[in-house]
């Protein structure tokens, strides 16, 4: 039977995850999954029928009635390699808290197909205290080696001509704090680059897009561009827990990232002697409206040339890092359709066979 494969719904795993590395047959005891000294049973190593004993992350959790007036948990278990929906049947509240959100939960149960889906139906679950769990099984990295992506942070960062914007960068990414939650961060709680370090990854591959851009239309700023890309996720540092489950921190759900990324950069402006009020102006304009639209989140619209290209390449990197990741994932788990599962990235279906037309231009 065929391995399930990635379960990251669309989006956003890096193609290096770790596989599984076996999973025991229908009805065998599998040693408990994530536990620090036991084999690891990993999602993406599933297979339909699999009586699973293990420990995985809780994604989310919600207790429901059932037509029949029992009730039953809804949930969604994570670890790097995927996701995979859950149900607990006649549950109790005290099943319920066990359930703890971006925490870890050790169960029994068994994989079944619904509606040509694998879900998990679980047995009896238990809270896992975190200092039990090897943690590294269950937080996707990026596939880029964090000391390379560092280094070409560096040394983009050491191209700035502009001394306004070099010495507002160098406050920010000499500050120990930021620039650890920067490295490690992911881009997004689940859209696009959602592993360790894909913020970094996500601000450096839009860089190159960027710089190509700045030299094909030499009117643009190049460092005020380079800037702004660099910057315009940078509340994300302190909109999401880089812990297990990306979840949002309080100030992250209260003010948001781009709230955040503002005030961040606002912060250390004031500790520059004589910043020019519009340096300042132009790059929290470039945060401010870096979403394109009020209907997407931006309070203002992109104004001026370089906030209007740092909206559409970082829009770009997200969307295309995004359907990359779908056709790659669907190959692990087997889907050799022409045509991928829905996709939000999309809002549809991606037809995966695109690229095929350029091999067989190569030959």
């Amino acid at each position: 039977m065929a391995k399930l494969g990635s379960l990251f719904p669309e989006e956003m795993q890096p193609k290096n995850a770790a596989r599984g590395r076996g999973a025991g047959k229908s009805g065998a005891n599998v040693p408990a999954a994530g536990v620090i000294g036991g084999e690891r049973t990993e999602i993406a190593a599933l297979e339909p029928g699999q009586v699973v004993e293990g420990v995985y992350l809780v994604k989310d959790a919600s207790l429901r009635a059932a037509k029949n007036g029992s009730k039953y948990i809804q949930a969604t278990f994570c670890d790097k390699t995927g996701m995979i929906p859950v149900r607990h049947w006649d549950a109790t509240d005290a099943d319920h808290q066990a359930y703890q959100v971006n925490g870890y939960v050790k169960v029994r149960g068994r994989v079944e197909t619904y509606q040509n889906r694998p879900q998990m139906i679980v047995f009896n679950a238990q809270t896992e205290k975190p200092e039990n769990v090897a943690s590294a099984d269950f937080l996707p990295v990026s596939a880029r080696p964090m000391a390379e992506m560092e280094k070409e942070l560096d040394a983009l960062l050491a191209t700035f001509t502009d001394p306004d914007y070099k010495r507002l960068l160098e406050s920010i990414f000499s500050e120990e704090k930021t620039r650890a939650a920067f490295t490690r961060s992911p881009a997004a709680n689940a859209i696009h680059h959602a592993w360790v370090g894909g913020l970094i990854e996500h601000v450096l591959s839009a860089c190159q897009t960027a710089e190509a851009i700045a030299k094909q239309r030499p009117f643009l700023n190049r460092d005020l561009l380079m800037a702004g890309v660099i910057l315009h996720d940078i509340g994300k540092t302190e909109e999401l827990d880089a812990g297990p489950g990306f979840g949002y921190t309080d100030t992250g759900k209260l003010c948001g990232h781009i709230v955040l990324g503002v005030l961040l950069v606002e912060r250390h402006i004031l500790k520059l002697k004589d910043f020019p009020q519009a340096k300042r102006d132009l790059i929290q304009h470039m945060i401010l409206s870096h979403h394109g639209t009020r209907e997407f989140g931006s309070p203002v619209t992109p104004l001026f040339g370089e906030a209007v290209a740092l909206h559409h390449l970082e829009c770009l990197d997200a969307k295309v890092q995004g359907i990359q990741s779908i056709i790659e994932n669907e190959e692990e788990r087997g889907n050799t359709g022409d045509w991928s599962d829905f996709a939000r990235v999309v809002d549809g279906r991606v037809y995966k066979k695109a690229n095929e037309q350029k091999e067989k231009g190569k030959e």
